[in-house]
């Protein structure tokens, strides 16, 4: 095409007709400019249409980590809440040595947290996608940036209260070597039905767990669930 060109060129100059020659050039000229935004306006939309398949991708990854979240939690919530009249009848003094006797798991009732952990491959992301996303990728960077810091913050407190628990009863009372083992725990009944300081323990850690964490479990599946509804719509786009 290019040698094509070049001959028609030189025949012009060839025959003298530099008026027709300068015509054909600026011609040529235009045409070439045309090929080049033809071709950028191409390279261009392909461009976008990478850029909203991986925006795309990302999405889908968000959607299977906060189904995985919501279930995760739904777990949680439907485990503490099975055992919240048991530690209600503890501390409205109810709680009789039968009860703890035919109760499977009562004593290990403040000697355990369940381990969440949220998943954030999706978030993590569509925060490093350079390419300004949307209203629905800042809903989804505010949503985890606040629903992390809110379940993390007090992660420490309910791990420490169960530490020192552990602690106390290991340091501080002989029944504790049977009790762990599950060699025998009626020393540990006693304690439980006649140590203020066992109430105490229950006390704190419900408040913990069901006054200030399992809300914050709630909020965060209500509000996933916003935000999944959106994702699944916009997907299908």
């Amino acid at each position: 095409m290019i040698k094509f060109f070049r001959k028609i060129r030189q025949n012009l100059l060839s025959e003298g007709k530099t008026g027709k020659y300068l015509k054909y050039a600026i011609g040529e000229i235009i045409l070439v400019v045309i090929g080049i935004l033809i071709a950028l306006s191409i390279n261009n939309w392909n461009e976008k249409r990478l850029q909203k398949q991986a925006l795309k991708n990302i999405y889908t990854i968000i959607i299977e980590d906060l189904k995985n979240d919501i279930t995760d939690i739904n777990i949680i919530l439907k485990s503490k809440k099975e055992i919240e009249p048991i530690f209600n009848k503890i501390l409205d003094g109810l709680m009789t040595k039968e009860d703890y006797k035919i109760c499977d798991g009562c004593e290990w009732l403040i000697i355990g947290n369940p381990d969440l952990t949220i998943e954030t491959r999706g978030y993590n992301l569509l925060n490093n996608f350079k390419i300004n996303a949307g209203s629905l990728s800042n809903d989804i960077v505010q949503f985890y940036t606040k629903q992390l810091a809110k379940l993390s913050v007090d992660d420490g407190l309910r791990g420490n209260d169960v530490a020192n628990n552990v602690n106390n009863w290991k340091d501080n009372y002989k029944w504790y070597s049977d009790f762990i083992t599950e060699r025998n725990n009626d020393e540990f009944i006693e304690y439980a039905l006649n140590n203020q300081d066992y109430k105490n323990r229950v006390a704190n850690y419900y408040l913990l767990n069901y006054t200030i964490y399992i809300p914050k479990l709630e909020a965060f599946n209500s509000e996933a669930k916003i935000i999944l509804k959106q994702l699944e719509e916009k997907i299908k786009q």
